[in-house]
């Protein structure tokens, strides 16, 4: 906090107009001044607290609902957060690379204007990758989606059936749904991946719960499209402004704080942080 607040003139502002001293304080973490996630829509740019020649690059959000946040980072805070990433995946799916099947385009062949944000979180994800097979493709006139299915089938028959290699299906959780699960389904094309495989996917929830498909649903019908057991699939919630940082379902669907953040909920009216138990504001601290 006191290197921001000595560092980045916007957030020093934030502070005194908050009372807030960091130099000096000894509170609580629910006493320190949150920050609006809308800050990082409007100011996001200007939020450097290095000097601007050492910003390795700047992430933007999806934007699904709006605005795209914007969050510049240095090469000291890039090498955390994907040592942090790396600690938290690896509890779910093992510290051992392992082959992933991607559900979305190749950012070799030249769409990064398709992918958009969904390609820095796929590179995330690689470093768990010992290799990774990318079935999403794209009709060069039409510019739609269409899944490569005779691709995945030489992938698993080649890659993962002769040494029973257990794999990670990787993709957004929409995407996943609308292009891949739910076709296959209609279409009779099931996979069997080799036991010990994961389903991993991120994104949110908000295009599905328009269509009225549930978690239940969508984890039952990726365990029947790919051969696995429904508490292997896995809904990670993450999102730009905490880059790094994941919050992945346990077996009983329930997602746990990791090590390395705090979570705080706060009425939505009063922003006073909430007992146990209540529904509110979510607040996401971390030092990374």
């Amino acid at each position: 906090l006191c290197f921001h607040y000595d560092n980045n003139p916007l957030y020093h502002s934030f502070c005194e107009n908050k009372g807030f001293d960091p130099h000096n304080f000894t509170g609580s973490l629910a006493e320190i001044p949150p920050v609006q996630v809308s800050v990082f829509k409007e100011l996001g740019r200007q939020l450097n607290s290095v000097p601007k020649e050492s910003i390795k690059l700047t992430l933007q959000s999806s934007a699904t609902s709006g605005i795209p946040s914007s969050v510049p980072l240095d090469s000291i805070t890039s090498k955390r957060q994907a040592k942090t990433m790396v600690k938290v995946i690896g509890d779910y799916i093992g510290n051992e690379r392992k082959p992933f099947l991607i559900m979305d385009v190749d950012p070799a062949l030249g769409f990064r204007e398709i992918l958009g944000a969904r390609y820095a979180a796929v590179s995330g994800y690689l470093n768990f990758a010992s290799e990774a097979g990318y079935f999403l493709k794209v009709d060069n006139d039409s510019r739609r989606y269409y899944f490569d299915i005779e691709g995945i089938k030489d992938f698993i028959s080649n890659k993962l059936l002769p040494d029973l290699q257990s794999a990670v299906v990787f993709g957004f959780t929409y995407i996943l749904y609308s292009e891949v699960l739910r076709p296959l389904s209609e279409q009779g094309v099931f996979f069997k991946l080799p036991s010990g495989s994961k389903v991993i996917h991120i994104g949110g929830w908000k295009k599905l719960e328009d269509e009225k498909i549930s978690k239940e649903q969508f984890n039952d019908l990726a365990a029947k499209v790919f051969g696995v057991s429904p508490v292997d699939v896995i809904d990670v919630y993450g999102f730009t402004e905490q880059m790094g940082l994941n919050y992945p379902d346990c077996p009983c669907g329930c997602k746990h704080v990791p090590l390395y953040s705090e979570v705080i909920i706060r009425d939505v009216i009063t922003k006073e942080p909430l007992s146990s138990g209540q529904q509110g504001l979510l607040e996401l601290i971390s030092p990374i």
